[in-house]
């Protein structure tokens, strides 16, 4: 399976772990993240700025973490799906990489509950996939 891994998510894991980094455990043991470059400036961004963090340390945990990935190069060719139009970009990524799933924390993209088939999930119910 194919999973698109919202920034938010990224940042979360990379940041405290807890539940957004188990996501990319399963991720990682189980399926391939998509990734696009619009999706890595958002975590590059948000780390530098927030966290501190430095460019070695954000290639090194991406680099471990989309080791395998799937980069896609998101134009913009979908746009005012989403009612926060900066989340279209992930939309993108999850068609252009044939993803079936979105894991996000993002309200906006929660709401829609999927999109053209890919369901959008929180980290907590990806997790939860194929229990029971």
């Amino acid at each position: 399976m194919i999973v698109v891994i919202d920034s938010g998510v990224w940042i979360s894991a990379l940041q405290f772990e807890g539940t957004p980094l188990l996501v990319f455990e399963r991720v990682l043991a189980r399926d391939r993240i998509a990734i696009s470059e619009s999706i890595v400036y958002e975590i590059r961004k948000s780390l530098i700025k927030k966290f501190g963090w430095t460019n070695g340390e954000i290639e090194e945990a991406l680099g471990y973490y989309g080791a395998r990935a799937i980069h896609v190069e998101v134009i913009g060719d979908i746009c005012g799906f989403c009612r926060d139009p900066k989340d279209d970009m992930v939309l993108e990524t999850a068609v252009l990489a044939g993803a079936e799933i979105i894991v996000t924390g993002d309200k906006d993209l929660l709401t829609m509950g999927q999109f053209r088939g890919i369901r959008i999930l929180t980290p907590r119910e990806f997790l939860t996939l194929g229990e029971g």
